[in-house]
């Protein structure tokens, strides 16, 4: 039987992470634990080294309804790529233009003219919003296809036991940064300091090794990890 992300941060804090009762705030315990979570993830995900970050990789599609791509609460963008026909066409990587030189993608004399061979995409800025734009522009025929790092936002994440698209040696950082926030709760809500400080403090330590063992390559995940699996 596999551990849930709630059982493991209940183990690990004491807090009721798994719990329907309202908290402090009014809103139910659980709902807590899911926004640590999706919070440690998009954390975690942004020391991941690049081969590992390749593995939260998720594509979003351009077409004649949507030729650009608001890049506003979406992680690295990892490549692009443009399909070169209708039919019996190839999929091309599209290389990256500086923003200030986007727009002369389109012009035929300039050196960073864009073609459905050699395609190319910018990212510019357009009512506090941040875009992404692809030349030539793509079409339902000739679609776009933009691969970049997505975050985790499951719904019930404190009964998940795995995480789709992100790396499974990097999971149990996730559970051990969000059990740290768990475990700050506590502490200024019981105001326990001989309790809650020692436990805040061991897994603090364990969250800074496992990131420094995942940046050098050797994750060993703690022992409650080990043992999720059963």
């Amino acid at each position: 039987m596999a551990w849930t992300f709630g059982d493991e941060i209940k183990v690990l804090t004491g807090y009721d992470a798994m719990g329907s009762d309202d908290s402090i705030s009014g809103e139910d315990f659980y709902l807590h634990t899911n926004q640590w979570l999706k919070d440690a993830a998009k954390e975690v995900i942004h020391i991941l080294p690049p081969k590992l970050k390749e593995k939260c990789m998720t594509e979003t599609t351009l077409t004649n309804s949507s030729q650009t791509m608001n890049l506003d609460g979406v992680g690295d963008v990892l490549h692009v790529t443009r399909l070169s026909a209708d039919s019996g066409g190839f999929r091309i990587p599209c290389r990256q233009v500086p923003s200030p030189y986007g727009e002369m993608s389109g012009d035929s004399a300039s050196l960073y003219y864009a073609s459905v061979t050699d395609p190319a995409y910018w990212v510019s800025s357009s009512n506090d919003a941040t875009i992404l734009t692809v030349n030539p522009t793509p079409t339902d025929n000739q679609t776009a296809i933009v691969y970049h790092v997505g975050y985790p936002s499951p719904a019930n994440f404190h009964n998940d036991a795995a995480i789709a698209n992100f790396p499974d040696e990097a999971e149990y950082l996730v559970v051990l940064r969000a059990a740290v926030s768990a475990a700050q709760h506590l502490l200024a809500i019981e105001e326990d300091v001989e309790l809650y400080g020692p436990v805040l403090t061991t897994l603090k330590a364990q969250y800074q090794e496992g990131i420094q063992a995942l940046i050098s390559g050797n994750v060993v995940p703690p022992q409650p990890q080990q043992q999720r699996a059963r």
